[in-house]
């Protein structure tokens, strides 16, 4: 019979504090030997208090191998006999992979179908049938405990849900169409240009306008715009008011699009930043539908499902992004992609999000001493880097106020 919710989650605590004494032991080796003795025997005392939560789970955990290198872990699904699995992991040894389960049984398998967008891959298993998942739509709310399991049924890593349900790619996302001018100090976001084509130029907003509210959501700068359009979808109408020529308001209705494409200006601090506590994934951006946790599974155990403390299944693990994110493909998301034709292996390619270009200023025979007109494309990718850095700032923040 599983443990009381409550005493599950009393351990979980105990946990958080355990995972930080563990950092800290690491870096600063302090700890007495009876200090070590102690949080041995309090972290298996976690692992038994959560294994009935991650028994059924752990039946259809499968790891993925080539040679005696582990690359991810899998879910079984489908009858028993199909595997799913992160695809940027596995692609460049699909000729070698075979996979174990709960019995350590070892079973040879090939990919028979990917999904780029999702860098997921659907392999296909020889020999006995394993145990396929059964899923659950329950969606967990913010701060709901979650664990991964291992075949063996102890937990790959556990978490909380940081960020609710939302998508990570980009060109998905409601665009008003219009880009700000950054030296402006008052309230508001003072337009510096409209971009053609948008729903920004059709509603007639111009080139001076101060955007003051989106759908009644008072505008006190770059980030609270962004944030404003967050939940609304491309082809949605937005109720905008603007101060127009710097006297008059007024509101105008402007019909969304998407954001345009816009390419990563490559930030050497970001880039050691994102990889301070360990290992990440290979692909870990641009997903269409993901949870955020802070668990911290390592990129060879991505793959594998991901449950609450009533033992549902809840999705998958697809990335761990850094130090303080990892991202979790909810079931409901995974069923409706299972219920497409997957791509043929042979021609899939593996999505790389994570490329970045170092931008450079064309060549110009002016004068350098004559002042350059920024550039609204290089604000914009510079812009993009900011609000990830940032992002990643309030990330770092939240798990150090965790680890107090």
């Amino acid at each position: 019979m599983p443990l009381p919710i409550n005493h599950v989650i009393s351990r979980l605590f105990l946990a958080y504090a355990l995972s930080g004494l563990a950092i800290a032991q690491d870096e600063i080796p302090l700890l007495r030997p009876e200090e070590r003795a102690a949080v041995d025997s309090q972290t298996e005392q976690l692992n038994a208090s959560l294994k009935p939560s991650l028994a059924a789970a752990a039946q259809s955990t499968v790891r993925v191998w080539s040679g005696k290198k582990r690359l991810a872990y899998g879910t079984v699904i489908g009858n028993g006999r199909q595997v799913l699995t992160k695809w940027s992991e596995v692609a460049y040894d699909a000729n070698t992979l075979v996979v174990d389960g709960p019995n350590r049984e070892v079973h040879d398998t090939n990919i028979v179908g990917v999904y780029e967008d999702e860098d997921l891959a659907v392999l296909e298993i020889n020999g006995n049938a394993l145990t396929p998942i059964t899923w659950s739509d329950a969606k967990p709310p913010l701060g709901a405990f979650l664990v991964a399991p291992q075949p063996d049924g102890k937990p790959a890593a556990f978490g909380v849900v940081s960020v609710l349900e939302r998508n990570l790619r980009e060109t998905d996302l409601a665009f008003l169409g219009v880009i700000s001018d950054l030296e402006y100090k008052g309230q508001g976001v003072k337009v510096r240009e409209v971009q053609t084509k948008t729903g920004a130029e059709a509603a007639g907003i111009k080139p001076g306008d101060i955007v003051l509210e989106i759908n009644g959501r008072p505008i006190s700068g770059l980030m609270e715009l962004k944030s404003a359009l967050t939940g609304t979808q491309p082809g949605e109408t937005a109720s905008v008011r603007v101060r127009a020529g710097g006297k008059n308001e007024k509101t105008l209705m402007v019909t969304l699009g998407k954001r345009p494409e816009l390419p990563k200006i490559y930030n050497p601090r970001l880039d050691q930043m994102e990889r301070m506590g360990g290992k990440i994934s290979r692909v870990r951006d641009s997903f269409t539908q993901v949870l955020q946790s802070d668990m911290r599974p390592e990129p060879n155990q991505i793959g594998g499902p991901v449950v609450d403390l009533e033992g549902r299944t809840i999705g998958i693990t697809i990335a761990r992004a850094d130090r303080t994110r990892s991202f979790i493909m909810p079931s409901a998301a995974v069923k409706n992609m299972l219920a497409r034709p997957a791509k043929d292996p042979s021609i899939a390619e593996v999505r790389e999000p994570e490329k970045q270009v170092i931008a450079r200023a064309p060549k110009s025979d002016a004068p350098k001493n004559l002042p350059k007109a920024p550039s609204p494309r290089r604000m914009r990718e510079h812009l993009s880097e900011m609000e990830r850095l940032m992002e990643f700032m309030r990330e770092e923040m939240r798990a150090l106020e965790q680890e107090r």
